[in-house]
């Protein structure tokens, strides 16, 4: 069983959720002596944050990448899919135009660090942060 600091757990769930204000109610808290007053209390509640069906989106792997990066999109509008590879400084290293919704990126060439991939379909674009070994 992997523990994980109480610190880690939150960015997690702050990045995984959105905070929506639920509604205002009155409570009655009564004391054990008799004693009771009405409070205003606004209650917060987590909800995920929905995402679109059919927004574009796509599943890397593996990253890190040795040599081949397999890329599956989904949810993309048209037939029309491309891909642009950026360095960190934004210089950039190759550009495509896909058929298919799956495809392979062969980075063997590609020197070790991070880079930028940032998938193009007819009505939006989505970028990813890849890593090279």
């Amino acid at each position: 069983m992997k523990v994980y600091p109480l610190s880690f757990l939150l960015l997690i769930c702050w990045l995984s959720v959105d905070f929506t204000k639920a509604q205002t109610s009155t409570y009655t808290i009564q004391e054990e002596l008799g004693d009771s007053k009405n409070l205003d209390i606004n209650t917060y509640a987590l909800y995920p944050v929905s995402r679109v069906k059919n927004e574009l989106d796509a599943v890397l792997y593996p990253n890190p990448v040795d040599d081949l990066l397999n890329v599956k999109i989904s949810g993309a509008k048209g037939e029309k899919i491309s891909y642009t590879l950026f360095d960190m400084s934004g210089k950039l290293i190759s550009a495509k135009d896909e058929k298919n919704s799956s495809f392979i990126i062969n980075m063997g060439s590609v020197l070790s660090g991070a880079y930028l991939l940032v998938i193009t379909d007819e009505a939006s674009k989505k970028s990813f942060k890849i890593i090279k070994k």
